[in-house]
Parts: C-alpha cells; sequence; structure tokens
C-alpha cells in the first residue's frame, strides 16, 4: 500500500520544526507541458469518442469523476478540489507559463514582467526562515518565469540542484570561512561608490541569505539520507525523480520554507496521449496521494496547500495522431490541504469538454488563492526597483477559489 500512516517519524527533525508547523506554505506541482485536463480532471465519459479520454475514468470517493490513471487520488477526493472552469488566451509554452506562475498575461514577453508567487512569499515572509536560514522560496526544477522581476533579484528564490545543495556545505574551516565573510565586507564597503547603491544592496542580501543557509540547519532539511529507510521507500527515491522531489517539498515545509515549486514535465503530447498517460499518469497519481497523506499523518496539511497546475490543456478533441494539441480555453487546476473545504468540483464545462459552462477563472484567480492562503494582504502594494508603487493583487482578478 502507498499509505502514509507507515511513515517512521524522525523524532528529532519532528522536535526541531514542531513549532513552525503552524506556518502557511505552499507546494506548487507544476506539469509543464500542458496535461489534457480531459485525461486528468474531466474524462467527460459519455461523450462522443473522439472527445471523452480513451483513459477511462475512476469515480472517486466524493461521487465525481477522474481520469482512469488517478485512482489513488479519487480515493482521497475528499482532501482535493478540482477546478474544472479555469483558462485563458495563450497556447505558448513559455508565454503561457509566465500568466499561470504570475497572474499576469505574458503575450511576446522576452523576459519576466511580473514577480512569481514565491518571489512574493520571499517579499513578504522575509528571503530566509529566521530560525535556521532555510530559504523561503525553493525550487526543485527550474520553471519559466518564476523569478522575481521588479521586486528585486534577492526574491529569486533558491535552486534545489545539484550544484545548489553542493553549494550548501562549507569546504573549508570555520576560522577561514569566517576570515573571508570579514574580507567580503571590507570589499562591499566601496561597493555602493563604485556600482549604485541598488545593485550594491542586492549583492550584501544574496550573499546574507547564503551565509545564512550554509550556517543554519538548512542543509538539514535537503539531505534526504536523514529520512527513514520506510520513508524514502514510500516516496521511490531510488526510482522516481518526481517522487524524491516530492519528498524534499515536504522537508522543506517542515523545516520553514513558505513556497516549493516541483515541475513534473512530459505532458506535452500531440500523438499517442493514451500511451503518454500511461507512462506519467501512474507516477502523478501515486507520489501525490502518498505526499498528500504524508502530510496529513505530520499534521501539516492544514497549513500547506497543495497547488497542481499546467500552463494549458490540449484539445478537446483527438487528432490524427491520436494525440492533443496545445488548448488555453480549459486548464488543469486541483488544489489540496490548506484547511479549506475539498471533496468538491468547482465549475464546469460544457459536454464535450470544449469550453468553460459559466463563468471562467483565471490565472489571476488562481494567484488571488495563493495569496491568500499565504497571508499576502490584498491593499499590499510594492515599490519596484525602479521606485514606482504597485499593487501584489490584480485588482480586476478578485475571486479566492477556495473561500
Amino acid at each position: 500500500t502507498i499509505g502514509a500512516s507507515t511513515i517512521l517519524f524522525n523524532s528529532n527533525l519532528v522536535a526541531d520544526t514542531s513549532e513552525r508547523k503552524a506556518e502557511k506554505s505552499v507546494i506548487m506541482i507544476y506539469l509543464s507541458g500542458g496535461i489534457s485536463a480531459t485525461d486528468f480532471i474531466n474524462p467527460i465519459p459519455d461523450s462522443p469518442v473522439a472527445y471523452r479520454s480513451n483513459r477511462g475514468s475512476v469515480k472517486t470517493k466524493s461521487g465525481f469523476l477522474l481520469g482512469g490513471d488517478f485512482s489513488n487520488l479519487a480515493g482521497i477526493s475528499d482532501e482535493l478540489s478540482v477546478v474544472r472552469n479555469m483558462n485563458h488566451r495563450d497556447a505558448n509554452h513559455e508565454s503561457a507559463t509566465g500568466w499561470v506562475m504570475t497572474s499576469e498575461p505574458h503575450f511576446q514577453a522576452n523576459e519576466q514582467k511580473w514577480p512569481s508567487y514565491g518571489a512574493m512569499a520571499g517579499y513578504v515572509h522575509g528571503t530566509n526562515n529566521p530560525h535556521n536560514g532555510i530559504p523561503t522560496y525553493v525550487k526543485t526544477g527550474s520553471i519559466r518565469y518564476d523569478d522575481a522581476a521588479w521586486i528585486g533579484s534577492k526574491y529569486m528564490g533558491y535552486d534545489a540542484d545539484a550544484e545548489g545543495l553542493k553549494s550548501m556545505k562549507i569546504t573549508v574551516p570555520q576560522k577561514q570561512f569566517n576570515n573571508r565573510l570579514k574580507m567580503l565586507s571590507l570589499l562591499e564597503s566601496n561597493f555602493d561608490n563604485t556600482y549604485g547603491d541598488e545593485l550594491a544592496r542586492e549583492w550584501v542580501d544574496l550573499k546574507g541569505q547564503a551565509v545564512n543557509v550554509i550556517q543554519g540547519e538548512a542543509s538539514q532539511a535537503f539531505d534526504l539520507k536523514l529520512e527513514p529507510q520506510a520513508a524514502q521507500d514510500m516516496y521511490g527515491m531510488g526510482t522516481s525523480g518526481f517522487g524524491k522531489n516530492l519528498l524534499m517539498s515536504r522537508r522543506l515545509v517542515e523545516y520553514g520554507a513558505r513556497f516549493v515549486t516541483v515541475n513534473y514535465g512530459g505532458w506535452d503530447m500531440h500523438s499517442d496521449v493514451s500511451g503518454g498517460f500511461e507512462r506519467r499518469g501512474p507516477e502523478l497519481d501515486k507520489y501525490t496521494t502518498v505526499l498528500i497523506k504524508d502530510l496529513k499523518d505530520r499534521g501539516m496539511l492544514d497549513n500547506t496547500m497543495i497547488v497542481i497546475c499546467s500552463e494549458f490543456s490540449r484539445t478537446p478533441k483527438i487528432n490524427t495522431n491520436a494525440g492533443r494539441d496545445h488548448y488555453p480555453g480549459i486548464n488543469s487546476l486541483v488544489f489540496a490541504g490548506g484547511g479549506y473545504d475539498h471533496g468538491r468540483v468547482i465549475g464546469k464545462t460544457d459536454k464535450n469538454a470544449t469550453q468553460v459552462d459559466g463563468i471562467p477563472y483565471t490565472p489571476g484567480d488562481m494567484g488571488n488563492t495563493i495569496l491568500h492562503h499565504l497571508g499576502v494582504s490584498k491593499t499590499l502594494q510594492v515599490t519596484d526597483n525602479a521606485g514606482r508603487p504597485r499593487f501584489v493583487y490584480q485588482r480586476k482578478s478578485k475571486n479566492i477559489l477556495l473561500a
């Protein structure tokens, strides 16, 4: 079984992190490539063969349907809110990703126009946890447009790739490391005269973050070998990169991170969408369920919002290559945790899932929901790096989807 109740707790970790479980956090599982909503969250089994999911469907314990590859998630549907009426107007991978990651359209954008949700979490809650130096915003697998844009590079988040993890360890004696910090401080005293105040401040801030990470408990959060073997096995550490990243995301929020992204790609299925889901669906289903159960058993689920999203969906009708092409008219969005009422479907589509039936929600509504959970005030204004005041929330998009 994949029941998280079988996990053996690391007593030291629980003791060290018990006071931080009350902090609100988000784990975003980003399905890059554009997962088909029809084959994931809206299988429409009564529609013509050319439209319905040819992966079949499974009835959840809450009474609604998911795609046939998601039986484990169906068994915990009371922990899920499935949103079937989110859409936008961008069918390009990169710019659509920008829209979903920031709430703002990125049509024809060569650079990031708006800060990501993780960057905003860092702006509001500080770049590092004051108890142990853990970064507020951590990325396990970079996603396009996941940076800080105009609020400043110090909020861009920490990349938990192999090089980043290697850099977390002090490779010289502590005394020598301290001497190097003193030398840097002397050099920094001349930065504002040479490079300008803003660049100098950003450099000092970034260096301070790095020192907090290296000298705090943060490196322990990234060390998955500290997990009991039972937990490592349950997340498939030896066989699944996705499961491994979910285990890391759980450890990170347990240590005090506020926003963690997990990039699980491979959903750009222009041909053989059925075969693609046969390969990718079970892994998504199994380890996402493990994560949700694990968080619940540890008393963390009510404060940890899980967001499963993608840049767009796929065309309602199967193409001549047995696949589905880019389609932003419908999107896939699932929430879990966060202390909200779940076990429900939000919104609906027409019978062939070609368009939203009723009021559509936008990436801005998704973003507002995330920021609301993180305690970001609707009236918060940020002075950008050009000295201009900006609202964090989109004034044209006011919905909180789980309120």
